[in-house]
């Protein structure tokens, strides 16, 4: 053979390494989910999940104590790197929070629950505008010979029982559960203080329940974990208030009913990756149709526009690189954890997986079994 055949082609063997490299993520990631989706599955089969789901439920103000005491300790931190008792660092930071918590529900409830109220004082207004919206709609096919009236029928008695159903039951069904979630935060705050006035100690006492030989790992993971779960939360809050702000504005433009309130509505499920958006959209663009068409249409550019700053600039810097996830595995976590857990597992989705990921490199990193993998 002469010397050029025995050149080596690098570039077709970097391409092909890429290739496989690329296939290998797909195929980990697809084993990742397999293993939850059986887990979940046989979890769901057993009646595992509801038990889990009640003790979650008893256990809550405990989660929000932790998540709160976590979230703070940062700026509990900076007192104490500046000489400052960690106890009245601990009381300076937790009165800063209630203040500004005060202030802000002192500025957003009164005008939140006005908004409320005139939105559903306007409900049959809204309902009849719909409902004349899509008679008016089914009237231009009725030249075909395609009888359409059932489906119209099914389509505006649909909507009307769902706003009935919505205005009856859903009311209580809130006020009920706004009750709980309000005992449940209080409850939780009060953990969180007492955990933020020895919250090292309570890490090094956590670590302690790890075995000897397994902490040096454990401690070197949470580290990652920790990095990630903040950044990502850090990310999100500052996203959704973007959200919020520029919605608002958009809305106040466009004219339509209880601007706030959709504003706030978009951002909460702005937390949902992907679907979030469209979730938070659709009402106010119905509403805004309902009120006239150029509303409609204005309501529409904003939800447009917002999300396409936000998806295309704001979360690929400040969301996108905390978890670093392919879109085509967030759409795939999104769906099986909205199949088991529904609107709850599309929000923690993207933390679990992102977690179970960093695990998994972490591991690779030490023991090279991905290296093994490709040997073979």
């Amino acid at each position: 053979m002469d010397d050029k055949n025995k050149k080596i082609d690098y570039k077709t063997l970097n391409e092909v390494l890429k290739s496989s490299n690329f296939l290998l993520k797909i195929f980990l990631t697809m084993s990742i989910l397999a293993v939850l989706i059986l887990v979940i599955y046989l979890f769901d089969r057993t009646s595992l999940l509801i038990t889990i789901g009640h003790v979650l439920g008893i256990l809550s103000p405990l989660f929000i104590g932790v998540v709160v005491a976590w979230l703070l300790e940062p700026g509990i931190n900076y007192f104490v790197k500046n000489k400052v008792n960690r106890r009245l660092s601990a009381c300076v930071v937790y009165l800063i929070l209630i203040f500004l918590v005060t202030l802000i529900l002192a500025l957003i409830v009164p005008e939140f629950i006005a908004q409320l109220n005139e939105l559903i004082k306007k409900v049959p207004y809204f309902l009849t505008s719909i409902n004349n919206f899509i008679t008016d709609l089914f009237q231009n096919f009725s030249s075909t010979e395609l009888d359409l009236t059932k489906m119209k029928d099914n389509l505006i008695g649909g909507i009307t029982n769902y706003v009935n159903n919505l205005n009856l039951t859903g009311v209580v069904d809130t006020l009920s559960s706004s009750i709980k979630i309000g005992v449940d935060i209080f409850l939780g705050l009060l953990i969180a203080f007492y955990l933020s006035l020895d919250f090292s100690k309570v890490s090094k006492n956590f670590n302690f329940l790890i075995p000897g030989k397994y902490q040096t790992e454990f401690k070197k993971i949470g580290k990652m974990l920790n990095e990630m779960l903040r950044s990502y939360v850090n990310g999100t809050l500052l996203s959704c208030l973007f959200v919020m702000i520029l919605s608002l504005i958009g809305f106040l433009i466009s004219g339509v009913s209880s601007p706030l309130l959709f504003a706030i509505f978009c951002a909460i499920t702005n937390i949902i990756p992907y679907f979030g958006p469209y979730i938070g959209g659709i009402p106010v663009i119905i509403v805004g149709f309902a009120i006239s068409p150029f509303t409609g249409i204005a309501c529409l550019i904003t939800i447009i526009l917002v999300q396409f700053l936000e998806g295309n600039i704001l979360h690929p810097l400040i969301v996108g690189k905390a978890i670093s996830l392919h879109p085509i595995t967030m759409m795939l976590s999104l769906l099986v954890f909205e199949y088991f857990f529904g609107i709850l597992g599309m929000i923690i989705a993207a933390p679990v997986v992102a977690t179970l990921k960093i695990i998994l490199i972490y591991l690779n990193d030490k023991y090279h079994f991905l290296n093994k993998l490709k040997l073979n």
